[in-house]
């Protein structure tokens, strides 16, 4: 089991900003001894999970992921009707905007449009967001049965940063807020001079598929700028509700 955790980690240093990297870059990133980074690298070599450039010594993903691959062909559709929503949210806001679907319990980023202006985002498409210490996490977990919720409010919560929500209590309150309010804000809980605002996509059965929102420095998500910004998610939120056939049944 170790073993397998170690190899996972190996595998989960590559993502849509980082395609390859070096031995050196694998052992340091993935917090292993190089004789340990090495022998993994090897092993997953070999079963062709891993393919090393000979010029450059670097490692890619390799064929044996291709079906895993085609795992993630169900989100494509999503991804190509949502795209011009997240373009029309970048131009009104000014913000990157983000599409994200909730895998096994946690939100995962299935598409992006960068902002023009300055900013160091630390989202990229296929990257793990998190559960319920973002606002995409937040969205997937409001919009539960009261069972699931329960369940979701039993599981500890690590304090990410020192704003990150772990009290149950007061989580609960703030997905009822989300639920309530059919929006949810990320103030500095995933990342420090980070913010975010989310609102949901649902289908036409209103079931919630996935998760709109727009990634903000802190220096431009103020008081006065969120109502504006969560308006904006919103609208396009439901907009791209609407297209995809669901109607507010009140």
């Amino acid at each position: 089991m170790r073993a397998l955790s170690k190899g996972l980690s190996v595998l989960g240093l590559f993502d849509a900003e980082n395609r390859e990297w070096t031995l050196d870059e694998i052992a340091e990133h993935a917090g292993l001894p190089r004789m340990t980074a090495y022998r993994m690298i090897r092993t997953m070599e070999s079963a062709r999970y891993l393919v090393r450039d000979p010029v450059t010594n670097r490692y890619h993903l390799g064929p044996a992921l291709l079906a895993a691959t085609y795992l993630s062909e169900g989100y494509a559709e999503l991804v190509e009707i949502a795209k011009p929503y997240l373009r029309d949210l970048v131009e009104k806001t000014g913000e990157s905007a983000t599409l994200a679907v909730e895998v096994d319990g946690v939100a995962v980023s299935v598409d992006l449009v960068d902002t023009p202006r300055p900013f160091r985002r630390e989202v990229a498409v296929g990257r793990i967001i998190g559960d319920t210490a973002n606002a995409n996490g937040k969205v997937f977990a409001a919009f539960k049965t009261g069972v699931e919720r329960s369940a979701i409010l039993t599981q500890p919560h690590p304090q990410i940063t020192s704003n990150t929500i772990t009290d149950p209590e007061r989580l609960a309150a703030e997905l009822e807020q989300v639920a309530r309010d059919g929006v949810s804000f990320d103030i500095e809980e995933r990342n420090v001079g980070t913010c975010a605002v989310a609102a949901p996509v649902r289908d036409q059965l209103g079931k919630v598929i996935a998760a709109l929102s727009i990634v903000v420095p802190t220096g431009r998500f103020g008081v006065a700028e969120r109502p504006r910004y969560a308006d904006a998610v919103k609208t396009a939120a439901d907009s791209l509700s609407a297209f995809l056939g669901y109607s507010r049944r009140d």
